[in-house]
């Protein structure tokens, strides 16, 4: 039987050099969301990915969860509406698209 000649500062410099690249290939891939919403941004008059502002002062929300009898097209509305101090009939909602940027990033599902 052969025994490894590796020392500790060896080890503990090899073991960090690869949970480095661990870490750097599971960030990277979200890199490329900030050029989304840059994207995004040039091309409709949204204030964020949840809520869009129209010229004609008309509110929309953006909501991710299922209306399934506990009122957030109800609610989210009515909070935003006493928020921004408009007037609850130019607030809209309606049901976010499926896209990465609604996704649950808890998660990594889509909302």
């Amino acid at each position: 039987m052969t025994h490894a000649t590796i020392t500790r500062r060896r080890f503990l410099q090899t073991s960090a050099g690869a949970s480095a690249g661990l870490v750097l290939g599971f960030y990277l891939p979200g890199a490329g969301r900030l050029a989304q919403l840059a994207e995004a941004a040039e091309t409709s008059p949204v204030v964020n990915s949840w809520l869009r502002i129209a010229p004609d002062n008309t509110v929309t929300i953006l909501v991710s969860s299922s209306e399934m009898g506990q009122g957030v097209f109800t609610s989210l509305p009515m909070l935003i509406a006493e928020e921004l101090e408009v007037d609850w009939q130019s607030i809209r909602a309606e049901m976010a698209p499926a896209n990465p940027v609604f996704k649950n990033i808890i998660f990594n599902m889509q909302a």
